[in-house]
């Protein structure tokens, strides 16, 4: 299948009642398929998408991609705020992938995602691969890293995943991911819980659809309606929590 490449601008007139309002005025977001599940930028489709419309924004800059690591999410998370008009100050809102997805960069569009001139390859299984404690090494970091990023540029954030990775007990899925719980140093997983949105295990985007019969016939990736109702009932009230959005009184589809 062929995948919308990143950038994407999510501009269309808003199709939605806007039940919030941000003081930013651009939206950034990034993440795996559970972030990028629309083939198309004409109207709401996706969770970036309902955020948009929901909360107003002028604009939203999608770099999620199907089959991202968390690399990938990183990098083009700083790719976008470094490209990004000048005098722009947006909110960003990051959906993590899994923990065992290792990525190699290389130089040239050879491949998909990419970004600028970069390429970001998922490994294969005949290719060197990390280990397991490498590899949450490797998340931990990257989080921390963008976190640390964000702050520096003054760049109001939101981190989440699309699954749950921090709090037992854990709901059978396909993708076989990590979990930070399996992490040795367990005061970092705490600092790593601690830039997270309040949300708690079962209410992550594949654990709300898998509780709510909300999957596709993937048996993976939760339904459009699905998207819809955990944004309205589960992003956007723990953004509210965090102070990173308002509501209003306008509550119209």
């Amino acid at each position: 299948m062929n995948h919308l490449n990143p950038p994407k601008l999510l501009n269309w007139k808003r199709q939605l009642g806007n039940c919030y309002e941000c003081k930013q005025p651009v939206l950034i977001t990034s993440g795996c398929s559970f972030t990028a599940s629309t083939q198309q930028t004409e109207s709401a489709a996706s969770w970036p998408g309902f955020v948009k419309d929901r909360c107003n924004f002028d604009y939203c800059i999608d770099v999620s991609y199907p089959g991202a690591g968390n690399l990938y999410i990183k990098e083009s998370i700083e790719y976008a705020v470094k490209h990004l008009a000048s005098g722009l100050n947006p909110l960003v809102l990051v959906m993590w992938s899994g923990l065992q997805r290792d990525e190699i960069k290389k130089s040239g569009n050879v491949g998909k995602p990419y970004l600028n001139d970069t390429t970001y390859k998922r490994t294969k299984d005949t290719d060197v691969k990390k280990s397991k404690a490498a590899m949450l090494e490797q998340s931990v970091q990257l989080i921390q890293d963008l976190a640390t990023f964000l702050k520096q540029k003054n760049i109001s954030y939101a981190f989440t995943s699309f699954i749950n990775l921090l709090h037992k007990p854990y709901i059978h899925c396909i993708d076989p991911t990590y979990r930070f719980t399996e992490y040795k140093d367990k005061q970092t997983v705490k600092q790593i819980e601690k830039l997270f949105l309040p949300i708690a295990g079962e209410k992550h985007l594949y654990d709300w659809a898998f509780i709510n019969d909300g999957l596709s016939e993937d048996n993976f990736h939760p339904t459009l309606e699905a998207n819809l109702i955990w944004t309205d009932q589960i992003l956007l009230p723990s953004l509210e929590k965090n102070g990173l959005i308002k509501s209003t009184q306008e509550r119209t589809m």
